[in-house]
């Protein structure tokens, strides 16, 4: 049996018009949909409609979403695809299969893998080679992620241990990563005007006062903490972009 967890936030009636085109046997879909749009769709023999409270996120139904499937691979689409490129994903012999985006050239691939080793060595996780807009969980690994309580960010960052990864052409755009723009604006806009506020007093304070090795020490070591707390917010706002929040509790269903 194939599980195909596709959470609806927006654009209902594309999406169930699509949904009525998809035609793939031993497959159920289970939409998650919020409570404005629950009228597009109905249930039948391959579809499960659950309604949620208006204002759920995608990651969030998809977490609720992930105790309703039943033994078999799980496909979480992101956004939509054609049935040609969903059946590849159904067909994959990969524990794990991402959607596949262009190759980095030597330059930018280089900066790529030092960031990925930051982020491995700040947070212990890496990221999927390739968009996890679409993610196809092999039978042999699903039984493991239906437990799992935090499907949505178990599938968008990779903690995965002793798995096969591979990646699939689509011809859709990347979905839109959910997370809030004005508090990540925020913390980074903060952390770089605290930096340079620290930065701006150094230069006064030893342009007018007399310097000692204590206020030396203290100036280096707040300096110090201001840019690795720079850094750390930098890291996460490109983190933010990439993979989206990083946590998402479980969207409440529609009494």
């Amino acid at each position: 049996m194939n599980n195909i967890i596709l959470p609806v936030t927006s654009d209902f009636e594309q999406t169930a018009q699509w949904l009525k085109t998809i035609k793939i046997k031993n497959t159920t879909f289970y939409v998650g949909v919020t409570s404005k749009g629950k009228e597009f769709f109905k249930n039948s023999k391959s579809v499960k409609v659950f309604a949620f409270v208006d204002g759920s996120a995608k990651e969030e139904i998809i977490n609720s979403l992930s105790k309703e499937v039943e033994a078999g691979g799980i496909v979480i689409l992101r956004k939509l695809i054609t049935q040609d490129e969903l059946e590849k994903f159904i067909a994959s012999q990969s524990d794990i299969t991402v959607c596949a985006t262009k190759k980095r050239n030597k330059f930018s691939g280089f900066f790529y893998r030092i960031w990925a080793k930051m982020i491995k060595f700040l947070f212990d996780f890496k990221f999927f080679d390739g968009d996890v807009s679409v993610v196809a969980i092999s039978p042999r690994v699903a039984p493991t992620a239906k437990y799992i309580s935090n499907l949505s960010h178990a599938t968008r960052v990779n903690r995965w241990k002793g798995v096969s990864t591979s990646a699939v052409e689509t011809s859709t755009p990347p979905a839109k990563k959910e997370y809030s723009r004005v508090r990540s604006n925020c913390m980074l806009i903060g952390w770089i005007a605290l930096f340079l506020a620290i930065v701006a007093s150094i230069t006064v304070y030893y342009l007018f006062m007399p310097v000692s090795f204590l206020s030396v020490f203290l100036w280096v070591c707040a300096l110090l903490i201001s840019m690795l707390c720079l850094l750390l917010s930098i890291i996460i706002y490109i983190m933010y972009h990439k993979t989206g929040q990083r946590m998402f509790k479980t969207a409440k269903r529609e009494e």
